[in-house]
């Protein structure tokens, strides 16, 4: 009987089509820029988030940086409300922070994040959110809940807090 089910043409199409399908929906769900490239886009912030009293400190307490691509470098100048348009790539790098003779100063990587923007995630207002750890483990598990939840407090600035440094 198991012999049957591959031998049935439609059967071997469905199944090579869901195995497709499967590998398809894997790598949609993971997304990474190398970090050769994300630094040579525009810089738009860095930060030292050090003390508890911050909002972000847990988890975000350390050094980072926030880098964008051009598609969405006009739109991260913009005061107030903005829009990015599709194919804005934002990468947020997270990293221990050191204190060295009176400075803070890049520790270990803690965070390698991205935020790419795309209609594909309309269950996230148009925004696909990947992380990963210092070890590049995927911490995002479910977009809306781990991710768009806090970024949903800055609707009107496109859910996205970051803002260009002038």
């Amino acid at each position: 009987m198991k012999g049957l089910f591959l031998k049935h043409p439609v059967m071997r199409k469905l199944l090579a089509f869901g195995l497709m399908a499967g590998f398809t929906l894997a790598l949609a769900e993971a997304f990474k820029v190398a970090p050769e490239k994300y630094r040579g886009w525009n810089h738009v912030k860095s930060m030292v988030i050090f003390d508890q009293k911050h909002p972000l400190f847990n988890p975000f307490n350390g050094v980072h940086h926030v880098y964008v691509n051009n598609k969405g470098l006009e739109a991260i100048k913009r005061d107030g409300e903005r829009e990015f348009p599709n194919g804005t790539v934002i990468a947020i790098v997270f990293y221990e922070h050191v204190h060295d003779n009176g400075a803070y100063v890049e520790g270990a990587k803690r965070i390698e994040a991205f935020m790419v923007k795309d209609r594909k995630y309309k269950e996230t207002n148009g925004w696909g959110y990947f992380a990963y750890d210092g070890n590049g483990n995927n911490l995002v598990k479910d977009m809306a809940k781990d991710c768009h939840a806090c970024h949903s407090q800055v609707k009107n600035k496109d859910f996205v807090f970051s803002v260009w440094t002038k």
